[in-house]
């Protein structure tokens, strides 16, 4: 339940106030915090940010301790308040961005500061500095500072502010002290570590990571576990949180202890889960591929719709999860990275056959399907029935029978530039069927290349292929081009000119 918007007007000596701003870096000296009986009857929790940004030298106050905590934040006090809060440094190298006519005014160096880091976009120098910042406007501000995704700042500024009026000093304050707690750091330790379920931990921290550290590449070398443990992707920031990380790794064995150590110094210990991940049906989708689905409905959900590196594209489907991982007071099961995963279809009467997650197809067009693919080479019999199994997963309805399906038809290429192409098909298939799907490219003048699809830039029925092994399109060649293996065929004869 949202507070109310309007606070009561308090008298506080720590005051977000333009005319108590100095120019530069250096703040005043805070002015007294307020005594208790001009603060007890105030918001606790408006009260303490603004008294912990007080004591910081962030907020300054009025020479006669008045604060008024509705009024609307310009955006050179936004500037001024997340720099210095967020402890934000000019970039070297930078080219000051504001016009001649801002020369001298208090607010320079912090805005200049925040449109280096990226929080303020400037043309041509004109700003206006006294024109009030939206709440949506400030959460995308405080985002940028972050390193973070907006939808998270939304959610915190949400307990206090409805996300459609100008952001208030109240608003403000309380949002800085959040965002102060969400800072990356090269030195974070791990506070806690808990199975989430069979094949993913989560893992709380004392403050975020650097994303050097989130990279797989860095994960992998400082997380170390025992007992054949191992991480399989990287960790993933929940959106709306702080510090909690999902963090996937291989199966672990029920009621196991195992050890985590964190970059070689740091070791946790904590209970393995057999817990399997809950779905509900698999269902045949192309002539060598299936999918198993999951449903909100049943308590479960893909981690592509709770991490923060995924809610800005993850649009309406997005989910900040509440305390205990509970979405509208249900407990959901969250489906950690499918990254390397596998499964096993066993046909009727023969013999099972290893197949391997189709990446980046786990949670798409607001779906939570995870596809498979058979072997090269191989595809399903229409009119037998297989049956999908892992050690990871059970499933409600585990077998269909394979049916006849048509390849999909490739209507037209074009191209993008030297390397990329795009290709569509003759009809939007509704789902990510071009994952990890290529096509060759015939020159006229007896060359051949191979582009692959870039996973996740499907807009309707057209996808973006990426010219393969450094090769080129050439100015003043035609290219034919056809789908490698059965996954698609052309009607006519595809083409593309590269002028």
């Amino acid at each position: 339940m949202k507070e109310p918007r309007r606070l009561a007007v308090w008298t506080l000596a720590a005051a977000i106030s333009a005319a108590a701003i100095v120019p530069g870096y250096a703040s005043a000296a805070p002015v007294a915090v307020a005594t208790k009986a001009s603060t007890e009857t105030m918001d606790a929790a408006v009260r303490e940010a603004i008294q912990q940004l007080a004591a910081q030298g962030v907020i300054q106050g009025y020479e006669n301790g008045s604060l008024r905590p509705n009024q609307p934040v310009t955006r050179a006090e936004a500037a001024k308040l997340l720099v210095l809060a967020l402890d934000l440094k000019p970039v070297n190298g930078a080219a000051l961005s504001l016009g001649s006519e801002h020369s001298g005014k208090w607010y320079v160096s912090f805005v200049n500061t925040a449109i280096a880091n990226g929080l303020i976009d400037v043309k041509d120098g004109k700003f206006n500095p006294n024109q009030p910042v939206s709440e949506s406007e400030l959460a995308v501000m405080a985002a940028k500072a972050l390193q973070r995704d907006t939808l998270s700042l939304t959610s915190w500024l949400s307990s206090v502010a409805d996300g459609k009026a100008n952001a208030t000093r109240g608003e403000t304050a309380r949002l800085l002290v959040k965002a102060e707690q969400s800072v990356r750091a090269a030195d974070a330790r791990i506070v806690s570590v808990r199975a989430l379920d069979g094949i993913a931990l989560e893992v709380t921290m004392n403050q975020p990571m650097t994303l050097d550290d989130e990279t797989i590449e860095k994960s992998a070398e400082t997380f170390k576990f025992d007992g054949g443990l191992t991480i399989v992707n990287q960790p993933r920031l929940k959106t709306g949180s702080v510090n909690q990380y999902i963090v996937p790794v291989t199966m672990m064995e029920e009621g196991r202890t195992y050890t985590l150590t964190y970059k070689g110094s740091q070791t946790l210990s904590f209970t393995g889960s057999g817990e399997l991940i809950r779905l509900n049906d698999t269902r045949q989708v192309t002539n060598d591929t299936f999918e198993v689905e999951a449903l909100l409905s049943d308590g479960v959900v893909d981690y592509g719709y709770v991490i923060a590196a995924y809610a800005g594209g993850r649009g309406a489907d997005a989910i900040v999860l509440e305390e205990g991982n509970k979405h509208n007071g249900q407990t959901l099961q969250i489906i950690s990275s499918l990254r390397n995963r596998t499964a096993v279809l066993t046909p009727e009467g023969g013999e099972p056959i290893k197949v391997n997650y189709v990446g980046y197809t786990q949670s798409t067009d607001g779906k939570q399907e995870p596809k498979f693919r058979l072997p090269a080479g191989k595809t399903l019999q229409p009119g037998v029935r297989y049956t999908v199994s892992a050690d990871w997963f059970t499933v409600k309805q585990p077998s269909f029978v394979a049916q006849p399906i048509a390849p999909l038809t490739i209507a037209s290429a074009q191209k993008t530039d030297s390397k990329t192409l795009t290709v569509t098909l003759a009809q939007d298939p509704g789902d990510e069927l071009f994952a990890f799907r290529s096509v060759t490219l015939e020159g006229s003048d007896g060359s051949k290349l191979t582009a692959q699809y870039r996973v996740q830039t499907r807009k309707g029925a057209t996808g973006i292929f990426d010219v393969q092994n450094g090769g080129e399109l050439k100015d003043g060649v035609t290219y034919t081009v056809k789908p490698v293996g059965t996954w698609a065929v052309t009607t006519s004869n595809v083409t593309l000119a590269a002028k």
